[in-house]
């Protein structure tokens, strides 16, 4: 019996994807559970798993193409059913105002075409095939977020017509494009650090009666216009919204971080033996939920006229992807875990992060969020609330500062912590008890062992 295989729910308020890559061939074997396709939203990339074993009869919707939620993109055959002949590619509904890119020539195990929607349109004279893809001179076909990444890095035809691409028939990918790009970036860096080995002549000192003049200006234009991504659409959009919506107000405090610093010295290169990297945020996640049990309208939500305070634990982490933008997804019942526990899980989902490979239930229902602006050198910060939530916690930069200890001075390792906060329902003694409690623990990790 064939079953339709669809885009499905990618979080919340989100209706629409692009596929970006078909992981399997029409015609292939699957097994379930095993990645068919790659969908891009404006968040993050989702790998759609076979819902059984068996055939990848049909592929219906092209690399390339924005779908809405919902609709059929391929179709899978029972085990030991033969796959049907292949049919065209039949143009999906798409959300973007271009047409659906052109699929490529058939070849064994790919999509056959026979659409006239699908097929690429005559050269008009200028890379461009006529219907929103570009065409290299071989015939390779290039989709939107190719050609988006090609603009924004300055990529020219000339470069792209050089990458061997992975896709459909020599097709480029994006990931090819990026591999690329990474490659480039690196030469560069390369070649300066061979120029830096030689020592430099010494400068010869300048006629003194030559009076101060201006450099003449560097070549090209003044200015860039740099067109906003969808991701970066999406975050400012929520930024907006947050300062709109909650009353955001700050408070800040210091902690003395010797033992948590002692600890981490101390079990560090154990845990990495084990496989398991220690860094600081597994201390401030359950620092946290401690002093989020004591305090529990910080974990809560504004509905309507309601406040809704939350009996779990989903400590959202912010993450830096560069030009992807910042992304906060959060790890599930942080209370239930121990500090072990804690870390494994932010290593993995970090690094899942900074790659594309969330589930989109990983980016929604958090409770509580924690910024790290301290990797990036930062002392202070003012966080933006991660709305719906109600408070965010700011850590920073550990820097060793004198400080007074039974009468004597002496250097510790102290680092500076802020709250941002929704004045609407969290005051500001409740905004500063639970600052502090939060600092008392990281000071006295020991009570962080009396639970699970």
């Amino acid at each position: 019996m064939p079953i339709s295989i669809v885009v499905p729910q990618l979080g919340e308020s989100v209706a629409e994807g692009t596929v970006s890559k078909w992981l399997k061939a029409q015609g292939d074997k699957v097994r379930k559970e095993e990645p068919l396709v790659e969908i891009q939203t404006d968040k993050i990339n989702v790998e759609i798993p076979s819902p059984g074993d068996g055939i990848l009869e049909r592929i219906l919707v092209a690399e390339g193409t924005t779908v809405l939620v919902g609709t059929e993109i391929a179709v899978l055959s029972g085990a030991g059913e033969p796959a049907a002949p292949a049919p065209s590619l039949a143009a999906a509904p798409a959300v973007a105002s271009a047409a659906a890119p052109p699929s490529q020539p058939a070849r064994a195990g790919a999509p056959a075409v026979a659409s006239p929607a699908l097929r690429p349109a005559p050269s008009t004279g200028d890379g461009s095939s006529g219907n929103g893809e570009l065409q290299v001179g071989d015939g390779r076909s290039l989709s939107p977020a190719v050609r988006r990444i090609m603009r924004e890095q300055n990529v020219s035809l000339a470069e792209l017509a050089a990458i061997r691409g992975s896709g459909v028939a020599g097709r480029v990918t994006r990931d090819d494009l990026l591999e690329y790009l990474q490659s480039r970036t690196a030469a560069p860096a390369r070649a300066s650090a061979a120029a830096a080995v030689a020592p430099p002549a010494p400068a010869a000192p300048p006629p003194a009666f030559l009076a101060p003049r201006l450099a003449p200006a560097a070549a090209g234009p003044r200015e860039e216009v740099v067109p906003f991504s969808k991701v970066r659409k999406l975050i400012a959009e929520n930024m907006v919204r947050a300062k709109h919506t909650a009353a955001h107000t700050h408070c800040f405090d210091e902690t003395d971080m010797s033992a948590i610093v002692g600890l981490k010295r101390e079990w560090g290169p154990k845990l990495e033996a084990q496989g398991v990297r220690l860094t600081y945020m597994p201390f401030f996640i359950k620092a946290s939920v401690l002093a989020l049990k004591e305090f529990p309208w910080v974990n809560g939500e504004v509905r309507g006229d309601t406040m809704v305070v939350k009996k779990f634990y989903n400590i959202g982490m912010a993450v830096g992807r560069d030009e992807k933008g910042l992304i906060v997804p959060n790890l599930k019942d942080c209370d239930r875990k121990n500090l072990v526990q804690i870390a494994a899980e932010v290593n993995d989902l970090a690094a899942r992060a900074r790659a594309d490979r969330l589930k989109p239930d990983e980016i929604q229902g958090g409770t509580f969020s924690i910024t790290n602006a301290g990797v990036y050198g930062a002392i202070n910060s003012s966080p933006v609330i991660n709305v719906p939530e109600v408070a965010i916690l700011g850590v920073h930069k550990i820097v060793e500062r004198p400080v007074i200890r039974d009468g004597q001075i002496v250097a510790r390792p102290m680092m500076n912590a802020s709250i941002g906060f929704d004045h609407r329902v969290v005051d500001g003694e409740l905004a500063v008890k639970f600052l502090r409690r939060v600092c008392e623990l990281l000071e006295r990790p020991e009570l962080l062992w009396f639970h699970a």
